[in-house]
């Protein structure tokens, strides 16, 4: 069974063409020049149409270890409050007041914002070799019946296509070997043994002889 990259399954009609569908793949593949057998990624195209998809929850940060593996870092949550926009003529502010909140009650009842930001820290405490971003997965996603309509579909022509790169394939390696056949091809090389009776390659010609004038001429 042949083994492909992303773009190689891609281009045979085998994965889904959603966005989100795609980079749920690559990240199962391990990336876009991973090579993966066509058995692997067709069932994980079928746990997509089964289960759904996986879809991205945030961006977080995956770290390499002295061992020389990755591992995703500690999650951590802040939460920052804005303060309302000033008002009055003496620019004060509204609500409760400009002091900063105690939690997310206050901070609603004194017009403040919350926003919050996630972070992944080094899971060794500062012993990482390095870090890269990667995509941290939660819940998953259905297509659509156009989605699963247009996957039917892509799967059907890639067959559909494979089938015909095979049958052209096969038909040009018949035509090779009857173009290889022959006296030529049934003709042994120096050193082998007689087989068909033909002298080797070579030594006397093709064995054929054709009649002139004043004798015989070997070909």
């Amino acid at each position: 069974m042949a083994a492909l990259d992303f773009g190689m399954a891609l281009a045979r009609g085998m994965l889904p063409t959603s966005e989100k569908a795609q980079k749920d793949l690559l990240n199962l593949a391990g990336g876009r020049n991973v090579f993966k057998s066509e058995d692997w990624w067709q069932k994980q195209v079928d746990e997509q149409i089964s289960s759904g998809y996986r879809k991205v929850k945030e961006q977080g940060r995956e770290y390499l270890l002295p061992s020389g593996q990755y591992q995703l870092g500690k999650r951590d949550v802040n939460v920052l409050y804005r303060p309302p926009a000033p008002s009055g003529p003496f620019g004060s502010y509204g609500g409760g007041g400009s002091l900063y909140p105690s939690g997310p009650t206050a901070a609603l009842m004194g017009g403040w914002t919350a926003e919050t930001r996630v972070s992944y820290q080094d899971p060794t405490g500062g012993k990482a070799l390095s870090s890269r971003p990667v995509d941290v997965y939660e819940g998953r996603t259905y297509f659509t019946g156009g989605e699963l309509s247009d996957i039917e579909a892509k799967a059907k022509a890639g067959a559909a296509k494979t089938k015909k790169e095979l049958a052209a394939s096969k038909a040009s390696q018949k035509k090779l070997r009857r173009g290889t056949g022959g006296l030529m091809g049934k003709a042994r090389l120096p050193g082998e043994l007689p087989s068909t009776g033909l002298p080797e390659l070579g030594s006397l010609g093709l064995g054929l002889e054709q009649g002139t004038l004043g004798g015989k001429v070997k070909l």
